[in-house]
């Protein structure tokens, strides 16, 4: 009769630590063991268990959860994301394509980087992924204009979107500054930098499919006009057949060169 009544007070204590975790309360194991008069070792499995049975929910499809012990605070807490969150292996090659591509400013990537981490990993999975990168981010080497391109890139986006015609001030590579009314097309990254891909006055008509090409943080203002342009849908910007044709985001019409070798 005592072990049956023992086992319903586990079972009820069991019940409680994991419905306290599901509200989102931190967990102390010292004070769970005075509060319940168990020893500590009892805590410790209980919340074994909890964190057994969330893992047989986890392979089993449903949405991942994880209890782990929360350094800062001194506790347990549940954690939880979506199985369809990425995966610790797509994270980290998100980063290393991220880093690798020097494009944003070090404030900007590690912005991104931090939120990839935290919105998609466990805390157990984050130490790790954290250990590999730390490193690279420390020593993250940075465009020269040092410029924050996020919301430029989105706004531009948002104008290729509603296909309204522009006007820009821009600053060549010589240092002249330079104003046009555009039609933006397009945004790709090359070579460390952000481009807008966009036709210039009437001359889409002439050379269709030979845009101009602007480096994003060379453009010193832009403001988006009330008119709107149309491109046919056989005329439309392709990124992927565009950066295969110029690679190095240079514009112009193609061109064959015959050469012969000995």
């Amino acid at each position: 009769m005592r072990e049956s009544s023992d086992n319903s007070g586990k079972t009820k204590r069991i019940l409680e630590i994991q419905e306290r975790l599901k509200s989102g309360e931190i967990l102390n194991k010292s004070r769970l063991a005075d509060e319940y008069g168990v020893d500590p070792r009892s805590i410790q499995r209980d919340i074994d268990e909890i964190r057994a049975f969330y893992a047989d929910r986890s392979l089993a499809g449903n949405s991942i959860i994880e209890i782990s012990y929360d350094r800062e605070h001194k506790g347990f807490r549940l954690v939880e994301k979506s199985s369809s969150a990425l995966t610790d292996a797509e994270i980290f090659a998100v980063i290393k394509i991220l880093l690798d591509s020097r494009a944003l400013n070090k404030a900007e990537i590690r912005q991104i980087v931090e939120k990839l981490i935290d919105m998609n990993l466990l805390p157990s999975e984050k130490k790790m992924i954290n250990g590999l990168i730390s490193n690279e981010l420390y020593n993250y080497a940075e465009p020269r204009h040092h410029k924050a391109l996020l919301e430029t890139v989105w706004r531009l986006g948002n104008i290729i979107h509603e296909q309204r015609v522009t006007k820009l001030r821009y600053k060549k590579s010589n240092g002249s500054i330079s104003e046009a009314k555009v039609k933006p097309v397009g945004i790709m990254v090359s070579e460390y930098y952000f481009y807008l891909i966009a036709y210039i006055g009437d001359a889409d008509k002439e050379h269709t499919g030979y845009p101009t090409i602007y480096r994003v943080d060379r453009i010193l203002g832009f403001r988006a006009l009330d008119e709107t342009f149309y491109i046919p849908y056989k005329d439309r910007f392709e990124e992927g057949e565009f950066r295969k044709r110029i690679p190095f985001m240079y514009s112009g019409k193609l061109q064959k060169k015959t050469f012969i070798y000995k």
